[in-house]
């Protein structure tokens, strides 16, 4: 069997996903806000809302961090801060109504291309590929949450050397 199938397989999913990271660029700058803030809001309304650290632990960002970037998103309207359903201790947030035709609006563009590409290809082929795309999704954020922070430094200093974006 041969692997350049699956070596163009990789290089085209890589390309995908760098055209994809240049998308969000490109739609922060039109909306005029930080891609991480966008990206908040489109982890929020994929997963029906988070508890702050797990936004942070998704976005890479400290507890100071999330907390300024969720402030930011309250503030705008985009975001709400309920009790937890399960646990009354803890807060979850998702996106308002506002927040929700915020996105939507601007993922349009993003969801237009994809229904071009997908257009042509037999129900069997799109199933096939519904599948692959959700199992890889599911591995990748699995590798993901078990993912360690980096190491601290010095030991007394209380910060990780993370980026804050």
């Amino acid at each position: 069997m041969s692997t350049e199938p699956i070596a163009q397989a990789l290089a085209a999913f890589q390309r995908a996903e760098l055209a994809g990271a240049y998308h969000r660029a490109a739609r922060a700058r039109r909306l005029a806000i930080p891609q991480i803030e966008l990206t908040a809001l489109e982890h929020l309304d994929a997963l029906g809302g988070l508890t702050p650290g797990a936004l942070g632990h998704r976005l890479g960002l400290t507890s100071g961090g999330v907390t300024a970037l969720t402030g930011r998103l309250i503030e705008a309207g985009y975001v709400v801060r309920e009790r937890h359903p399960e646990d009354g201790r803890m807060r979850l947030l998702t996106l308002t109504a506002l927040g929700a035709e915020q996105l939507r609006e601007h993922l349009d563009p993003v969801i237009e291309p994809v229904e071009e590409a997908l257009d042509g290809l037999a129900d069997a082929a799109a199933h096939a590929l519904a599948r692959l795309l959700e199992e890889l999704a599911a591995r990748r954020e699995a590798v993901a949450e078990a993912t360690p922070g980096p190491e601290r430094v010095y030991s007394t200093d209380g910060y990780s050397r993370a980026l804050l974006m």
